[in-house]
């Protein structure tokens, strides 16, 4: 038998040492998706969890989340025009579902009560306030009102007076404006020019428009204002229906 030359043995023992040092590439971090324990050399491709909201339906949907950290948020519909009656200021998606006073105001409604009163101009309500307390009283009979809520209280009770309302129905279907009183009927039409004032068409009322001081599912508030040729003066009613 042929002994190996000495570098043909060399060679060997070299060929084996060669493969035995040979390293492993792959991730060494413990903590990444893709760790791989026989790996002997990290060559960079470590995969770790990206943490965010993984719902597609969420505003905040991170597409690239792998983890979903439970902080998804959703759209709140709701009416975000301001000049709607139901204007929600917390929604941050519009589902059309907003509604105004003209909207609300179409059905039928029946009076409660109406303040009826006289318009005073500012000229004249600064000529009362400003009488000596003893004639005040004489001429009015009550004392002289001291702050803003006794004198709006002052003028409704002694300038205006509550009537009742009962057997009065409005009722409006979006053209038609439908009066009944006491059971006689009139009907004339009627139209929004602003989003709380509507005109109105001729009518025994003498009124030419409304404004809606407030109108929900249950409640209506007008109010107008009329010439009296008798009086020389303006008055106005303020006038609340049910449903």
């Amino acid at each position: 038998m042929k002994k190996l030359s000495l570098f043909t043995a060399l060679a060997v023992i070299l060929s084996f040492s060669s493969c035995e040092d040979d390293p492993i590439l792959g991730c060494m971090d413990e903590t990444a998706l893709n760790y791989d324990e026989l790996a002997t050399e990290a060559d960079g491709s470590c995969e770790f969890n990206v943490n965010g909201c993984t719902d597609a339906l969420a505003i905040n949907y991170n597409e690239l989340a792998t983890l979903d950290d439970g902080t998804c948020e959703y759209p709140l519909l709701g009416c975000m025009d301001p000049l709607a009656t139901n204007f929600n200021e917390l929604a941050t998606a519009d589902d059309e579902s907003c509604l105004y006073f003209e909207d609300l105001i179409i059905g039928s409604w029946n009076g409660v009560y109406g303040l009826f009163g006289i318009v005073l101009s500012q000229e004249t309500m600064a000529m009362i306030q400003m009488m000596d307390p003893n004639d005040f009283s004489n001429e009015f009979g009550v004392p002289m009102p001291s702050n803003e809520d006794e004198w709006n209280m002052f003028y409704e009770t002694i300038f205006a007076s509550n009537v009742p309302m009962e057997g009065i129905t409005f009722e409006f279907d979006g053209t038609n404006f439908i009066m009944s009183e006491y059971g006689e009927i009139e009907t004339t039409n009627y139209s929004f020019t602003t989003l709380t004032s509507f005109d109105v068409g001729e009518n025994s009322f003498e009124v030419s428009y409304f404004d809606v001081l407030s109108c929900t599912e249950t409640e209506l508030v007008l109010y107008t204002e009329t010439y009296d040729e008798e009086m020389g003066q303006n008055t106005y009613m303020n006038i609340t229906f049910s449903k």
